[in-house]
This record gives structure tokens, sequence and C-alpha cells, in this order.
């Protein structure tokens, strides 16, 4: 009996892995965009890292959906908070960002809410701006994208979870 209960409980996991929503997210013409830019190392890493704790953050958000439904979003303009600023030899990669109120986070996407048989349940355009620089760090966690991230889940929760 144990090893069949062992059984069907290994057999539900992926089931219960899968519950709640999902979320796709395209990043269009990356290159494009107003400042993604790393202030060490390789710039394709630091894209690639950026875009992966975005991608995370706005896939636990839609975790919380409702069985089925999707989000989908087509990131078209993403600006970080702060400017990176050249403070070395340029050879030597001793850029820094410089974070402050004239420096907002900035993101532009297109998004589809889908529920579970693929109908729109809301779509729109967005362009997302972060609250100023000395409001945010009061309450900063330290997280890398802070502000971004802060920035995306309130959105989520004001035009999204409602």
């Amino acid at each position: 009996m144990k090893t069949l209960i062992a059984i069907f409980s290994i057999m539900l996991l992926p089931t219960l892995a899968k519950a709640g929503g999902s979320a796709e997210i395209h990043w269009s013409n990356p290159a494009g965009y107003t400042d993604v830019m790393a202030s060490s190392g390789s710039q394709e890493e630091f894209q690639a890292r950026t875009f992966k704790e975005l991608e995370d953050t706005i896939q636990k958000l839609a975790a919380t959906l409702p069985d089925g439904q999707k989000l989908e979003m087509t990131v078209t303009d993403l600006d970080l908070a702060g400017d990176v600023k050249l403070t070395g030899a340029r050879t030597q990669h001793q850029d820094v960002r410089v974070v402050k109120d004239s420096y907002p986070a900035r993101m532009t996407f297109h998004y589809r809410l889908l529920d579970a048989s693929g109908n729109v349940l809301k779509e729109g355009d967005e362009k997302l701006q972060s609250r100023t620089m000395s409001a945010a760090m009061r309450t900063s966690s330290g997280e890398p994208l802070g502000m971004e991230k802060r920035m995306i889940r309130n959105w989520f929760k004001r035009s999204i979870a409602k």
C-alpha cells in the first residue's frame, strides 16, 4: 500500500508543479533598448543575466495567476535605473552605474493575459517608470535590479492580479 501511495504521489508531482499561470516573455530588438549597459564585464553576459532576473520575477508573478492563465509580454524598450559613467581607463572596464532621481527605471511592453482556452482576458501597451530613487532607496531590499523588479511587481498587482 505504501508503495502504491508513493507511486501515485510521484505521478502527481508534475501536475502540482504546473498549477497556476505561466508567462512568456519576448525581448524585441534588445540592441535598440535605451539602457541595458554593463558597467563591467561582458555586455552579452550582463544582458543575459538582466533578462533572466526580470524573467524570473515575471514567472513568479504569473505562477500566482489562476490555473491555465498565461501572461504574454513583448518588451520593446528597457532603461535600467541609473546611468553608466566612465570612471577610469576604458580598457580596464572601470565604468560605474550611477543611480539618482534623474535616472529612473523604465520599461515599455505590450502584454496579453490569456485564459486556459487562449481567449484574451486583458491586453494593452504599458510604459512603466519607477518611483523616485530616494523613495525607492528607503525601501530597497538590496536585490539585483531591485527597482526594476519592484516596478514590475507594482504593475502586476495594479493591472493583472486585481
